[in-house]
């Protein structure tokens, strides 16, 4: 599938909130007297940059029994800074390294393009940088599971967080998050008969610090889900990640990984685990910014 509309669209948005905002500037202004010259606001340009990940991902442990995964992730992230917020995108590509003939493991990730309002500042400590965001997000069906399987025509979330982070990123930091989302199917049911979600939410909690070039990490997201039959299901990914950042471009991470089903079969028992030797994976991550 060609991601040719995508980007015509994100172009063409783009394009005219920059003009939109350069004519709200250069309008002037009638509230003062005419014997006095107001200065126009000076508009600042769009900025443009754009990040590249090439991410390599295993199994922890390999039974030897051909069940062990093993890929590569490909990402190309762009972006825009506005006056007023930014534009962001994110176009993956994974490919299954055990299995290069699968339709479903070997194809592009769903695109989502994501607007994020200015943050709100908060003044909780001199030396770090507090602030609230706020995001809409709109999802362009891509991957062969959306379009053929689940039959997606498209989601749209919006998000909430809460950050927290050294000025000069020495020492701790946290990051607190949610999303509340819905999903425009054409049916209730997928292609086989199983009942897709028709809204979805993630609650998102970071702690990170940085030491020097080094920044060590911890992330937990439960996702929670509801279906067109009003059932509920929850999912949880649990992650540790060390990362060395080379240079302003440039930058590497190692990490481990386990996600699955927040309860147990009998959906009373908790089965978040740090460690699964089922389901955890490592990964590395080369990481490109522009």
């Amino acid at each position: 599938m060609t991601l040719k509309p995508l980007r015509t669209f994100f172009v063409m948005t783009v394009s005219f909130l920059v003009s939109f905002q350069t004519m709200a500037a250069a309008t002037p202004s009638t509230s003062n007297s005419s014997t006095t010259q107001v200065k126009k606001p000076t508009v600042s340009p769009a900025s443009f940059s754009f990040g590249f990940d090439i991410s390599r991902s295993t199994s922890l442990v390999d039974f030897q029994d051909g069940s062990r995964s093993d890929s590569m992730d490909y990402t190309f992230k762009p972006a825009v800074k506005l006056a007023f917020g930014s534009f962001s995108s994110e176009m993956t590509y994974s490919q299954n390294l055990r299995d290069e003939s699968s339709s479903t493991e070997n194809d592009f990730a769903d695109v989502p393009l994501r607007f994020g309002f200015n943050p709100t500042k908060l003044n909780l400590a001199t030396d770090y940088n507090s602030r609230i965001g706020y995001s809409i997000t709109v999802v362009a069906p891509v991957s062969k599971t959306s379009t053929r399987r689940d039959q997606l025509q498209t989601a749209v979330s919006t998000g909430l967080s809460f950050a927290m982070d050294p000025l000069d990123g020495q020492g701790p930091s946290i990051l607190a998050a949610v999303t509340l989302g819905r999903n425009f199917h054409a049916y209730e049911e997928d292609i086989n008969g199983r009942v897709l979600n028709q809204y979805s939410s993630n609650q998102t909690l970071s702690l990170g610090y940085g030491l020097s070039d080094w920044s060590f990490s911890w992330a937990f997201i439960n996702r929670s889900r509801l279906t067109y039959q009003n059932n509920t299901k929850s999912a949880f990914e649990m992650t540790e990640e060390l990362g060395y950042s080379v240079n302003d471009n440039f930058a590497l991470a190692l990490g481990h990984s386990n996600s699955g089903a927040t309860l147990k079969p009998d959906g009373t028992d908790s089965n978040i685990e740090l460690i699964n030797e089922n389901s955890s994976v490592v990964y590395g991550t080369l990481s490109m910014s522009f």
